[in-house]
């Protein structure tokens, strides 16, 4: 596969006045309400991106927006094998230096993007906002939520069991990207996958999945070659949910 095409949706959440998501669609950085798709080759790197300001930290629609902005500019200078890791270590480096403005120290953002490479898609991660594989109906969670829950799971702590009864503070964010020199505990999830025919990559922010589960979520996309991705917007709000949404799907050539 060497053609993907790309679907991306971004509204604000409920009685909210912005939307404290952001959105990088190859090179460009988009925020507000969002509705754009294309296709682009893969035979040079291409990259996905969402971005979800913490609500808790400072000016949260400029945290994820900066961020982004952050992230495409070092990823312009990037070699194409070049360690995602390290790159976003650097991003963070650049991110603690905004607290040197008083007025942005303690913004805070969650990422998920992807770089695609012929048909090898290069997922990473920091904090909750998730990517999934869809395939034969079923969704397949590739990222990893950067959560209390999840560390005490991973220290042999809990169980996944017990972990389905646990009090939901412990889905605290444990990382993320933060204006602030003091945080050191920075980790990225990277994960490299060959996709397939037929199978797709989903990014989204938590305004999704917090409000349908996995199953919800494959089957709104089982039956679909291009989402539909307003419909999916309006399940979330049926099913309760009133944060800010953002979606991007990615498919290769079929």
């Amino acid at each position: 596969m060497t053609n993907f095409q790309y679907t991306a949706f971004s509204q604000r959440g409920s009685g909210k006045l912005h939307n404290e998501d952001a959105v990088l669609l190859d090179g460009q950085v988009h925020q507000g309400s969002v509705r754009e798709g294309g296709i682009v080759d893969t035979i040079q790197p291409r990259y996905f991106a969402i971005a979800d300001g913490v609500a808790i930290g400072t000016l949260p629609r400029m945290a994820s927006r900066r961020l982004l902005e952050i992230l495409r500019d070092h990823l312009l200078l990037a070699f194409a094998t070049e360690s995602l890791s390290t790159l976003l270590h650097r991003v963070q480096q650049d991110y603690v230096a905004l607290s040197e403005n008083p007025k942005l120290y303690g913004m805070a953002a969650t990422l998920v993007g992807v770089r695609l490479l012929g048909n090898a898609v290069t997922i990473f991660n920091v904090g909750d906002s998730r990517a999934y594989l869809l395939a034969d109906g079923r969704v397949d969670q590739l990222s990893r939520d950067h959560s209390l829950l999840n560390d005490l799971m991973d220290d042999g702590e809990i169980t996944a069991e017990q972990a389905t009864n646990t009090a939901s503070i412990l889905q605290g964010l444990t990382c993320q990207f933060i204006a602030d020199a003091e945080c050191d505990d920075f980790r990225v999830n990277v994960a490299t996958y060959e996709l397939q025919r037929g199978e797709r990559i989903l990014l989204c922010s938590d305004g999704l999945n917090e409000a349908l589960n996995d199953v919800q979520i494959a089957a709104l996309f089982a039956n679909e070659s291009e989402a539909d991705l307003v419909n999916v917007f309006k399940a979330a709000r049926r099913a309760g949910g009133s944060d800010d949404f953002s979606v991007i799907v990615l498919a290769g050539d079929q």
